[in-house]
């Protein structure tokens, strides 16, 4: 007689009904945090008819009908949106009511006028591609169109410079961290609230002085200079030096719109942490833009 199938042991069988079910409760978690509002996710569009992207991180916590604040934090060159979302480590905001979004420049560089790489050389139109950002993330999750803040690291700080020039009177908050205006900014512009964090022993944006970069074949404009153009183009009075913070504070006021203000901290280089940029960032976003 042929021998009969031996049956699974109660606790077997119990052993493998929790696994599946387990498995099961795995995917559908894993499905409920990818479709949850406030899961962060990378979103594709298509600007100029080249697909771009960007890391979206939602506000966290926001009540029913509230609408959050946004920062689009812009990477250095070479850099991801997932990189420089970890190295600046701003995401406590999300409590606070801001979503975060970091942009995806094409090449991992960005086109800021003079500089940086392909997209500069083959003119990239990245004030149009913020401009996208801006609007679709607003179609993604409630933000408040009056609340907006360009945050940029490096070349990602000549495209915060950029910006603000090319459309002036746009964003509530702008900080530049190591940066420069490397395009044309007209006269009689509209800033907003104007962070600038600066090293004085930069060895890539001198402080008075222009340094040649071989890797971007340009010397970057220096920062008082930059703080200069931007400050005549505004119409700001003249400024007012103090020390605080650990810095040489320069303040500027009088400007058409908001106020500008640099940190320049001795000894301190080019890194975003050689500058203690989160402290600070955090601290004038909180004020600037979170308050009230």
């Amino acid at each position: 007689m042929p021998a009969r199938a031996r049956r699974p042991r109660p606790a077997v069988v119990v052993l493998w009904v929790l696994a599946v079910l387990a498995a099961g409760c795995g995917v559908q978690a894993a499905q409920a945090e990818r479709s949850s509002p406030t899961a962060s996710r990378t979103v594709k569009l298509r600007v100029d008819g080249r697909e771009r992207s960007y890391l979206l991180e939602p506000a966290l916590g926001l009540r029913t009908g509230k609408k959050a604040a946004l920062v689009a934090v812009l990477h250095q060159e070479g850099g991801t949106p997932n990189g420089v979302a970890k190295e600046t480590a701003l995401q406590e905001l999300r409590q606070a009511g801001a979503t975060l979004v970091y942009p995806a420049g094409v090449d991992h560089s960005w086109d800021a006028g003079k500089c940086c790489g392909m997209p500069s050389q083959q003119g990239v139109d990245d004030v149009r591609f913020l401009d996208a950002v801006f609007k679709d993330a607003a179609q993604q999750t409630p933000i408040d169109r009056r609340r907006e803040a360009l945050v940029g690291y490096s070349s990602g700080g000549m495209l915060t410079y950029h910006y603000v020039c090319a459309r002036p009177g746009r964003l509530a908050v702008a900080v530049v961290v190591s940066g420069s205006l490397e395009s044309p900014c007209d006269a009689g512009i509209t800033v907003p609230d104007v962070l600038t964090l600066h090293g004085k022993a930069d060895g890539t944006i001198g402080l008075n002085r222009p340094i040649f970069i071989s890797k971007l074949g340009l010397a970057p404009r220096p920062a008082a200079s930059t703080l200069g153009i931007l400050t005549s183009s505004a119409g700001c009075g003249k400024s007012v030096t103090t020390q605080a913070y650990g810095a040489e504070v320069r303040r500027w006021e009088g400007c058409r719109g908001g106020t500008v203000e640099a940190l320049l901290i001795p000894d301190a280089g080019h890194g975003w942490g050689n500058l203690d940029a989160s402290r600070r960032t955090l601290a004038f976003l909180r004020l600037r833009l979170l308050a009230g």
